[in-house]
């Protein structure tokens, strides 16, 4: 088992695109400094902060490349994209503040530094300019995903909230979870793009369902980093979910072993999450094929991406998806 981890970790590193090689990554970043730029004062440095801690820029990309299968990019595209990561960025803000988090890939969060009021306001500012920019350019459809996307997010964060520390956390109730935090936002970044090209009912329903899946493996793939990773690839703490009472798929495989049940049950329920008790429960993880188990649940929903892809119009585009789908894998945020 340690050589899987040994393996899984290798890919991370080895399976990361140059993202400083992609030309629309360049007119992404000069669009979302532009909106930051007629802003002065605190709200102006909470945005660049956010922006300038980085980050992959996955969601605009998805919509740029849902949108290329069918016709070259145009404004309405480039800027359905930016709303994209403005919307992500709100939620990264919003979600540090539930989660009291101090850090964004590996730097301060907002919260950290101006606190949480200015960060609830410099989440919604984001969430504002987004919807601002959909409704000045009349993309009422993008419009239409995205707030799917902001509603399952929040339905999603209420319910990882209330099954906080609950063992008898079911693997369908953690599909929910990361359906609504994750999955769907993607899903719908893909929609979105697609529908600004004006394809067709059936293609948007197909590139939803490769965003749906891919989101799927991404936050599998996350959960496991969060508990077998490193604090330098995940940008937070190690373990850190757990810590905070979030069950994750490892943790539920774990907790049906009848070997670990009743000391992990004990540990969560009790919150004696010392460093040495947090080691015990990755190698217990790791000892028991879990690792192997939630690697096939990733696996699986790569496969159904790639299916969903397979069905649609020939492309480079469609080539490049395929191709993100092994970098997600590789996590990626």
């Amino acid at each position: 088992m340690e050589i899987i981890k040994e393996q899984f970790e290798a890919r991370q590193n080895n399976s990361k695109l140059d993202f400083k090689e992609i030309p629309e990554l360049k007119q992404i970043e000069e669009e979302l400094m532009n909106i930051v730029s007629d802003i002065n004062g605190t709200v102006k440095n909470m945005c660049e902060h956010i922006l300038k801690a980085g980050g992959k820029r996955i969601r605009p990309l998805l919509v740029i490349y849902s949108g290329l299968i069918f016709g070259e990019i145009t404004p309405k595209l480039l800027q359905t994209a930016v709303a994209s990561e403005l919307i992500h960025m709100a939620s990264l803000i919003h979600d540090d503040i539930v989660d009291n988090s101090d850090l964004r890939r590996n730097k301060p969060s907002i919260n950290s530094i101006w606190g949480n009021n200015f960060a609830v306001l410099g989440g919604d500012y984001l969430f504002a300019k987004a919807f601002g920019i959909l409704s000045s350019k009349r993309l009422n459809t993008g419009m239409e995903y995205m707030v799917e996307a902001i509603q399952s997010m929040c339905v999603g964060e209420i319910v990882q909230a209330e099954d906080r520390f609950n063992c008898e956390c079911s693997m369908e109730k953690y599909y929910e979870k990361i359906a609504c935090k994750t999955a769907i936002l993607l899903k719908c970044c893909c929609q979105a793009g697609a529908a600004a090209q004006n394809a067709t009912q059936q293609e948007i329903e197909l590139i939803g369902e490769y965003g749906l899946n891919l989101g799927l493996a991404f936050q599998i793939t996350d959960d496991i980093l969060d508990l077998c990773g490193s604090s330098e690839l995940t940008g937070k703490p190690k373990q850190e979910d757990l810590r905070q009472g979030i069950i994750s798929m490892p943790v539920i495989y774990l907790l049906k072993n009848k070997a670990n049940h009743q000391w992990v049950k004990k540990v969560i329920e009790e919150r004696k999450f010392d460093d040495d008790t947090l080691s015990k429960i990755c190698s217990a993880i790791t000892k028991t094929g879990i690792m192997e188990k939630c690697y096939a649940r990733v696996r699986t929903h790569l496969e159904k991406a790639q299916g969903s892809l397979d069905k649609l119009p020939n492309s480079y585009y469609k080539e490049v998806l395929s191709k993100m789908a092994d970098m997600v894998y590789a996590r990626v945020n």
